[in-house]
């Protein structure tokens, strides 16, 4: 208790210093907050995505089909009468195959071949084919896999600099500290306490940065998304189809692209965990440190 109650007393002591740290740490989570959002929010939209894509079936001709080879409206809607099926999207268009587009939403993407052989069964005929539109998932989230990877890539470059910067900081924050450790040490607090004291200092201005953090990270993340989804697209020229709740895309590259970021209970466990063992590893470095001063001889060259 004592050691605690001397942690809460000296990050008020050393207002300045733990200001300090706590502006470095509280950017550093920000940046883990905005990177580790955007990689797990467009990780479900692609599965989403997929799965959706998966789960869309059209019956196309494999040749150009001419007079009575040509399947009817009639047909299609027999197709979509289905234990297979959650529903069908069947409408005369001028642009789709015989002047009819259909679409056929399978329950689940695995009962695809049974459904094809269904069809067979109901007078499907050889030269028309059942697929998936998964092909086109391309198109549709190719921008969002792009950001899936820059984002890890963000992940992995702010960790690393993140555990660096707060390595250097705690080099540099245990040197000018020796005449306070030397004089904890000859009162007799052992080595242990003196770096659980430590260790609890930061994890308080941890905690306290991350609570912060997470709020600016959330804030932030939706326009960052934004803007390097608009590039993306700027870049490409590529057309999308809106296909999820959370993914709505333009097909005018001068609109924005726009993903619905969002974060949830995992993703902020995930931040509070990477949190903690960046600074843990930071405190790893001052025990280490502590573990080679002499109290006498730190009192001594003060003096």
């Amino acid at each position: 208790m004592y050691v605690v109650k001397h942690a809460l007393k000296n990050l008020l002591r050393n207002k300045s210093r733990n200001v300090l740290l706590g502006v470095i740490i509280f950017v550093i989570i920000t940046a883990v907050t905005v990177t580790l959002t955007l990689f797990s929010t467009s990780a479900i939209v692609i599965s989403e995505t997929r799965y959706e894509l998966e789960r869309m079936v059209r019956v196309v001709p494999m040749h150009v089909i001419y007079g009575e080879d040509m399947l009817s409206i009639e047909q299609f809607q027999f197709f979509a009468e289905s234990e297979y099926l959650n529903g069908a999207d069947i409408k005369e268009n001028h642009t789709g195959i015989n002047g009819i587009e259909a679409i056929y939403y399978l329950k689940h993407p695995d009962v695809l071949y049974d459904f094809e052989m269904e069809l067979r069964n109901k007078g499907l005929p050889d030269n028309y084919s059942v697929v998936s539109e998964e092909k086109s998932f391309e198109n549709v989230a190719g921008h969002l896999e792009n950001l899936h990877k820059l984002t890890l890539t963000f992940l992995i470059i702010v960790l690393a600099l993140g555990v660096l910067i707060l390595v250097l900081l705690s080099i540099i924050s245990i040197n000018e500290r020796k005449y306070e450790i030397g004089v904890l040490r000859a009162m007799g607090m052992d080595k242990k306490k003196v770096a659980l004291f430590l260790w609890i200092e930061i994890i308080v201005i941890t905690c306290i940065c991350f609570i912060l953090g997470i709020g600016a990270g959330r804030v932030l993340s939706q326009p960052v998304s934004d803007m390097i989804l608009h590039t993306e697209v700027k870049s490409t020229y590529a057309e999308s189809t809106s296909l999820t709740d959370r993914l709505e895309i333009t097909t005018d590259v001068e609109e924005p692209m726009e993903m619905n970021v969002f974060i949830n209970i995992v993703t902020v466990i995930q931040i509070f965990g990477i949190s903690i063992f960046m600074v843990s590893i930071a405190g790893i470095v001052s025990i280490r440190r502590i573990n080679k001063f002499e109290p006498l001889k730190i009192l001594i060259e003060r003096n």
